[in-house]
């Protein structure tokens, strides 16, 4: 005597269409949205670092260099990190401490300003590295020159001081979108 054949049943035979209409829209959605979202395949993209030693506020001048990304590259990378990432080089709480308010001004081919806010930084006196990158989202769409204006604001409480010093620099960098 054989084994009696089974025939697939209607329900599992609609979960793995609804599993394969799941997947196809997942794939249409991450194949679509970043060329939507970035108005186009490429996009240039500006990186601008600079180093900041709190305390003094001195600074290295500010590098700005542009490249041309793919929205797939712009999005799942650049987008995801932020608009300013910052590693501490040479930092310490025996120092002291400090609140740091770096404001971006972006004046953009037409001379108008966009203002991109403020970012808060809350540690120790020292020397810090900070990349910012400027594309779509902040106003970089079109051919020409950008003027980046980065304000920084360190309120600095030293260690064995009841001074607390209020010190702002300003550093202006351009770059060209062709």
């Amino acid at each position: 005597m054989s084994a009696p054949t089974t025939s697939p049943s209607k329900p599992r035979t609609r979960r793995r269409r609804v599993l394969a209409g799941t997947i196809a829209i997942i794939v249409l959605i991450v194949v679509l949205v970043p060329p939507l979202l970035a108005s186009g395949f490429t996009i240039p993209v500006s990186k601008v670092t600079f180093n900041e030693t709190t305390g003094s506020l001195a600074f290295a001048s500010a590098n700005a260099t542009v490249q041309v990304m793919t929205a797939y590259q712009w999005l799942f990378t650049v987008r995801t990190g932020g608009l300013i990432q910052t590693s501490n080089t040479d930092v310490s709480s025996s120092r002291g401490t400090v609140n740091i308010t770096v404001r971006l001004e972006l004046t953009n081919p037409s001379n108008q300003v966009v203002d991109l806010g403020n970012t808060t930084i809350n540690g120790a006196i020292g020397t810090r590295s900070h990349t910012l990158y400027l594309s779509v989202d902040q106003g970089v769409r079109v051919a020409g020159t950008y003027k980046l204006d980065i304000i920084v604001k360190a309120d600095v409480n030293p260690v064995g001081g009841p001074i607390q010093l209020a010190l702002t620099k300003t550093v202006t960098v351009n770059f060209t979108i062709s």
